[in-house]
């Protein structure tokens, strides 16, 4: 995270770095299943057909990386993080159901709203935070480009493009659009203190081996889910924090978790329900 870098980090050099970082990662994952996993017929059918849709998923990882490490800068990771993660399944359902011109399934909606709840009790109820506009609406930004990514890696996937490879195109086209803001953002907190040990963190673990993961799910669910599904991760954390530093949770965030947790289950039944007749 943002907060953990030296002092002399900035959003936008963080946000380029850990980009380049996760790009190559993405990459050399990609290149290492590339000879077992793709077939010349297969990578010709989905090179032919991605080019475009790749360029709009670079842009949508930019806009998700620039605009969430801003928002954290302005409201802290707490609310930047919530008010991302809660509005990325939202613009998930309506991307999916803008393309299938079919309004979300009812399950899904009852799930998304659940969860989405459940992580603003958990995160922002009990917190002496100021919400700054400003920062809310580049979270809501951030978690736009998200969806949007999430969107274009799940119909590459369907048209026959390897998981891995998708997310690396996509990644290091983001590293490319974010490139150029280093000319201005130096990344000399990467030589400081610990500043190689979390970028290389923020680059192979949060970006190339969670976005591997990420595509993995892609090819089983459909795209609102996978995103919602994510909602999973701030409950992670403050159960860890609870059991392993002792951080107190408030009855109210418990009962966000369990929010979370009863629309998870929802959204993991119309997930079934929705593959299940094409299977």
């Amino acid at each position: 995270m943002l907060v953990n870098a030296p002092a002399s980090a900035d959003p936008y050099s963080v946000g380029a770095v850990r980009l380049l970082i996760g790009g190559a990662t993405l990459a050399a994952v990609a290149a290492s299943r590339r000879s077992t996993t793709v077939t010349p017929t297969t990578r010709w059918r989905s090179q032919r057909t991605t080019g475009s849709s790749t360029a709009v998923g670079a842009i949508g990882v930019a806009v998700f990386q620039l605009c969430y490490f801003l928002a954290v800068d302005r409201t802290g990771v707490a609310v930047g993080t919530v008010a991302t993660i809660g509005s990325g399944p939202m613009f998930a359902g309506l991307i999916a159901a803008a393309i299938d011109r079919r309004s979300p399934p009812t399950r899904w909606l009852i799930g998304t709203t659940l969860g989405v709840s459940g992580v603003a009790l958990l995160g922002l109820m009990g917190r002496d935070a100021t919400v700054d506009a400003a920062g809310i609406a580049l979270a809501f930004l951030a978690g736009l480009g998200w969806a949007v990514f999430a969107t274009v890696g799940k119909h590459q996937i369907e048209q026959g493009r390897d998981s891995t490879l998708s997310m690396a195109a996509m990644f290091s086209g983001g590293a490319v659009l974010m490139a150029p803001l280093l000319a201005w953002h130096h990344p000399n907190w990467v030589a400081s203190g610990s500043g190689a040990l979390v970028a290389l963190y923020l680059g192979v673990a949060t970006v190339g081996i969670a976005y591997t993961l990420y595509g993995y799910a892609l090819r089983h669910l459909t795209t609102p889910s996978v995103v919602t599904l994510t909602l999973l991760e701030p409950i992670t954390a403050a159960t860890l924090g609870a059991v392993v530093v002792h951080e107190r949770i408030l009855a109210i965030g418990w009962v966000g978790i369990g929010m979370v947790l009863a629309g998870l289950v929802l959204v993991a039944y119309t997930d079934q329900r929705v593959e299940t007749p094409s299977s």
